[in-house]
């Protein structure tokens, strides 16, 4: 018996549609990490302006509650408040005067909150009386461009906001 050589097509090996179909399925799944990766920058910088802003809100409450006497201070920061907060070039630390005034305070808080959160702005309102108590309730709201579409579109962003009510 003699034995017939094996023909080209029964050879094996690739063939360059199936390397481009290859290369083709390897671009979609890089794709894919890559706009889970722009993602993930998105939703982390949304956590870490959510908990700037929980640090914020309990540090003016802080304030009111260690400076009792000046709730009428506090109960004057609202969002017009903001218009015009200017940012030392030595930092917020230097918005104020070195005594810890309540003036002073919240010149530091403003200028925190412009400074931490994208287009920040607060509002503190203080209810009550010496016979019931008081109530505190302090609204922060900022810029955040979770579920942007495009980067356009978070450039514009949406507004978050963040409430806590606290009794003093």
């Amino acid at each position: 018996m003699t034995r017939r050589p094996a023909s080209r097509r029964a050879q094996g090996g690739f063939s360059l549609i199936e390397v481009l179909i290859a290369l083709l399925v390897l671009a979609l799944g890089l794709l894919g990490l890559a706009f889970l990766q722009v993602l993930n920058v998105r939703y982390t910088s949304s956590a870490e302006h959510r908990t700037m802003a929980t640090n914020l809100a309990s540090e003016v409450v802080d304030m009111m509650r260690s400076n009792p006497r000046h709730l009428v201070v506090y109960n004057r920061l609202d969002k017009a408040s903001f218009a015009n907060v200017a940012v030392p070039a030595t930092g917020c630390s230097k918005a104020g005067d070195s005594e810890a005034t309540a003036q002073n305070n919240v010149a530091r808080w403003r200028c925190d909150v412009v400074t931490q959160l994208p287009g920040g702005v607060g509002n503190v309102v203080v209810a009550g009386n010496d016979a019931v108590g008081y109530t505190a309730t302090v609204d922060l709201e900022w810029t955040d461009d979770v579920g942007a579409k495009d980067n356009a579109d978070a450039v514009r962003g949406k507004t978050a906001s963040f409430r806590v009510v606290t009794t003093l």
